[in-house]
């Protein structure tokens, strides 16, 4: 038998398609800035959590289109523009701050975007799995980022 949800509510959809659209703005985001990195283990991590965000949004997109709902592509930036002025805001003089910055606003977008989700009922078990999953793979993913921009200036 397919794994099929009941219902999603449209504040949940919204919800949804609020992630999706930061899950995208954050893998083009995070390609444009790994160009910038000189440390390939780096932006080695950088990238993948680009690829990874672009993953996680097509799988939740995957997931409503298997019940006939289709997440709009919408094609902004704004969300993570506001990211890159903060982050020039608060980098300090220190070599690194920068990426320490970018994970420090990341994680609360991401963490935002999806507790928002989880916070609302969702009508499968395994879709809060999938959501779960990819909150906890993206804070191992900005630890990981931030213990390399560390290292790179330890040696």
């Amino acid at each position: 038998m397919p794994d099929k949800m009941d219902t999603i509510n449209y504040t949940l959809f919204n919800k949804l398609q609020n992630l999706v659209s930061f899950l995208t703005q954050a893998n083009r985001g995070f390609h444009e800035i790994a160009e910038d990195v000189d440390c390939t283990n780096l932006k080695t991590a950088l990238i993948a959590l680009a690829v990874e965000s672009r993953q996680y949004a097509n799988e939740i997109s995957d997931r409503l289109l298997a019940i006939n709902l289709q997440i709009p592509h919408v094609f902004t930036d704004q969300l993570w523009e506001k990211i890159e002025t903060n982050i020039y805001e608060q980098a300090s003089p220190e070599k690194g701050s920068e990426i320490a910055a970018l994970c420090n606003n990341c994680e609360i977008y991401f963490a935002e975007f999806y507790n928002d989700v989880l916070n609302e009922p969702l009508p499968h078990k395994k879709f809060k799995d999938i959501i779960t999953y990819q909150l906890l793979a993206t804070q191992c993913a900005f630890m990981k980022i931030r213990l390399l921009n560390t290292l790179r200036f330890n040696n």
